[in-house]
């Protein structure tokens, strides 16, 4: 297997889309990532979404503003990697997100991916996982080209 090309941050309320072999990395820190690629044609892109403003994120209610700002990222990033992969069919997601580890930090989480999850469905992309973590120190490393997602927290390691 070839190594992949360079590693390339995306910070929250942004994203990245790529058609190489590169490794999309993000930060956690009460966010979500949608790590998108397609199966068949290698391309992908990385969303980093905040979960909350800062210092919001306790209230366990999402806000308008905050889905309507998600929503127009992701549509707009969606738009973009079509038009960057337009023979790919085969669109799949993995979400994961980080938030404090407090049930109404968690309910936030949940709810933020349960939309998330239900506007790629209706979108026509497969969700094939999603998870949340609590530890406060969360770095995703999304390679698109082998659709493979690796999490790191304080000192563990996950693949997906």
């Amino acid at each position: 297997m070839d190594e992949p090309g360079p590693e390339l941050q995306v910070a929250s309320d942004d994203y990245r889309i790529v058609t190489a072999d590169v490794v999309l990395c993000a930060q956690l820190h009460s966010s979500l990532v949608v790590c998108l690629y397609d199966a068949v044609e290698e391309h992908g892109a990385l969303l980093h979404l905040r979960l909350a403003a800062p210092g919001h994120s306790r209230d366990p209610n999402l806000t308008d503003n905050t889905l309507s700002s998600d929503l127009a990222l992701l549509d707009r990033a969606l738009r973009e990697l079509g038009a960057a992969s337009p023979r790919a069919r085969h669109w799949q997601a993995k979400l994961v997100a980080q938030a404090e580890d407090q049930a109404s930090a968690r309910v936030r989480c949940e709810g933020l991916q349960a939309f998330i999850g239900a506007f790629l469905q209706d979108a026509g992309i497969k969700v094939v996982s999603s998870m949340a973590h609590a530890e406060p120190a969360v770095r995703v490393r999304f390679r698109p080209v082998m659709g493979q997602v690796h999490t790191l927290t304080e000192g563990r390691s996950a693949e997906g």
